[in-house]
């Protein structure tokens, strides 16, 4: 069961973004769920609800605008974060691989490093899109 572990560990890194996401997914969709209950709420007593709180449903706006001033929560500095994360964890890899720093599965190594180098690459073209997409706004 060890030998498992010991040849597989890399796709922790994988599971632990996709507990992650699916994580944010849930907490999100209870955000969503808590807004429509105060959109009863506000119908049920006859009041009109704020503008914002519709606002805030619409599909267009991510709940993340809420809590970073409305810039987007992959935008700006956190975008940045992402990229430079990925290629310098890809950098780790592929000098642990090249430096046989961690036994004979160089292979393994490299294979990491290019999944992490090419989603650095990926945040990086997402970032720039986006500041195409600011612009034509």
């Amino acid at each position: 069961m060890t030998e498992i572990f010991q040849g597989y560990w890399w796709l922790l890194f994988p599971l632990g973004f996709f507990i992650a996401a699916g994580w944010g997914s849930f907490m999100r969709y209870k955000r969503t769920q808590a807004k429509i209950d105060l959109l009863k709420a506000y119908a049920a007593s006859g009041k009109e609800p704020p503008a914002d709180l519709i606002a805030s449903l619409d599909g267009d706006q991510d709940d993340d605008h809420e809590h970073d001033g409305g810039r987007g929560h992959r935008s700006g500095g956190g975008q940045v974060f992402l990229v430079f994360l990925f290629a310098g964890l890809s950098a780790v890899f592929a000098y642990a691989g090249w430096s046989g720093m961690l036994g004979e599965d160089q292979q393994s190594l490299y294979f990491v490093a290019m999944i992490l180098g090419v989603l650095s690459l990926a945040f990086l073209a997402s970032g720039i899109g986006s500041l195409f997409n600011r612009r034509d706004r």
